[in-house]
């Protein structure tokens, strides 16, 4: 008699977390898994302008000449992006809290670490993060976030924020440097 796998749809025990590479103390662990993860990848192709000004011409019309006919040119790799939504729920939490501290430490790493223009170019940028999810599963993901849009949800009576929704957009980054003005 064949054994029922348990684990096939199973909620994961690990939790997502997003976590500053300049800062290893600064992590945010989901306090619910997300539903789902978005990963995109784009594939930059680009039309050479002089190539399909007749693409009509051929056989059929449809191009079938070699040398006529909707031509693309790649035009370089780019690194993927995800976008990840989270739940904060302070109601769930032992002391029913606020998830300001979450929600903090997700714009601290959304927010240039020095605005000195003294500071050391490192610390002129926002951080450069990574998104873990397991040690088996999804490979890690080391990235910047370029958006992070935050919907509050409920209020204790003294205005503090109970719940949470925040959509993080990350985009893929294996080294980050801060750029040259323009």
């Amino acid at each position: 008699m064949p054994t029922e796998k348990k684990a096939d749809f199973a909620p994961t025990a690990t939790k997502l977390t997003i976590g500053s590479l300049d800062d290893k103390s600064l992590t945010v662990s989901a306090q619910y898994n997300p539903k789902e993860l978005q990963v995109d990848r784009t594939v930059p192709w680009a039309k050479p302008p002089a190539t399909n000004k007749s693409n009509n011409k051929g056989k059929g019309g449809g191009g079938g000449g070699a040398d006529c006919g909707i031509r693309m040119e790649f035009t370089g790799a780019e690194g993927r992006a995800m976008q990840v939504e989270l739940l904060f729920d302070g109601y769930e939490l032992a002391d029913g809290g606020t998830v300001l501290k979450s929600i903090t430490d997700l714009e601290t790493m959304a927010t240039v670490r020095s605005s000195d223009p003294n500071a050391k170019s490192d610390l002129r940028r926002p951080h450069h993060c990574v998104v873990k999810w397991g040690d088996r599963g999804l490979p890690s993901f080391r990235c910047v976030i370029q958006s992070l849009s935050v919907k509050y949800q409920a209020f204790s009576e003294d205005g503090l924020p109970l719940r949470a929704t925040a959509t993080v957009k990350l985009a893929e980054a294996d080294t980050v440097q801060l750029g040259k003005p323009q």
